[in-house]
């Protein structure tokens, strides 16, 4: 700190430098690309090798049938773009209705305007003024505080699921668009949910054909012991929200991996996406997350 003391940081960061301060191949890897070619952008159908080669590399440590990527600087661009991305998805199958998202309380989806929607936490939206329409929001999976007397954590899990389910209903199953949820909910308090809750949303989802959405944004690149939560639990999911640990924070950036069902129905019947941002891919920062991930 400013006065010399050594301090451990716990925090990694905000849950990001997942290899830690003062890696000299990060910092070089930047400063080669920044020579080489600093900055273009991902839009026009133009591209630079270090997006695409992050793209295969993705690919390859991704759950099955995850083979595409779009970039973003933080998770919460990324988060806003699962949600443009899912309802775009609906609209191109011919049911624009199916726009509502399923979400938690206490959850934590990002601060722009759509994240804090998605998000579950009420002192943020209280200061939103107005969020962003058909997003609802059911109970957390928190045994500790939410169990009934007697109630074991399988049992929990499964009512927790329900909630769900009946979030689900409520809203018309040819309403809902997506459920999404971190696997481990993070910045609502580290909430980990019993081992019987994600099979069993899991299963909601898909007998209401609803779309899977999973916010990796922290569990993401290892910290749950695979590349992935979605592989540590067994989840199969439609997208899957990144950042953070992507660069271990020596870069901003984020990655929204899409998976094979909805990919195939924007390059069949969407043509373009009309969505990007300035930064999206940025050379720099794909160097950096290539060498992080190696």
């Amino acid at each position: 700190d400013s006065e010399g003391n050594e301090i451990l940081d716990g925090m990694a960061g905000l849950w990001c430098v997942n290899v830690g301060y003062g890696r000299n191949e990060l910092a070089e890897a930047a400063y080669a690309q920044m020579k080489e070619l600093p900055y273009y952008n991902s839009f026009f159908r133009c591209t630079t090798p270090t997006p695409v080669l992050l793209a295969k590399k993705l690919a390859e440590i991704a759950p099955a049938g995850m083979s595409q990527v779009f970039y973003g600087s933080s998770g919460s661009e990324a988060n806003d773009t699962a949600l443009r991305l899912v309802r775009h998805y609906w609209a191109l199958e011919g049911k624009p209705q199916k726009n509502v998202i399923v979400s938690r309380k206490m959850a934590y989806h990002g601060s722009t305007v759509a994240g804090t929607s998605l998000g579950g936490m009420a002192a943020m939206h209280g200061q939103l003024g107005g969020a962003v329409p058909n997003i609802v929001h059911a109970m957390m999976p928190y045994a500790f505080e939410l169990a009934l007397p007697g109630e074991s954590e399988h049992e929990f899990g499964l009512r927790a699921a329900k909630a769900v389910e009946d979030a689900i209903v409520e809203a018309g199953p040819e309403n809902v668009a997506a459920f999404i949820g971190e696997p481990i909910q993070g910045a609502g308090g580290v909430k980990i949910p019993p081992s019987s809750y994600w099979p069993e949303i899991q299963r909601i989802c898909r007998k209401y054909d609803v779309l899977l959405m999973l916010d990796e944004v922290i569990t993401g690149y290892g910290r749950t012991g695979a590349w992935f939560a979605a592989q540590s639990m067994g989840v199969e999911p439609d997208t899957i929200t990144t950042a953070k640990a992507l660069t271990s924070g020596y870069q901003p950036l984020s990655a929204l991996l899409v998976g094979d069902r909805i990919a195939s129905t924007i390059v069949e019947k969407g043509g373009e996406f009309y969505h990007g941002y300035t930064y999206s891919g940025h050379p720099v920062a794909c160097a950096v997350a290539l060498a992080n991930l190696e």
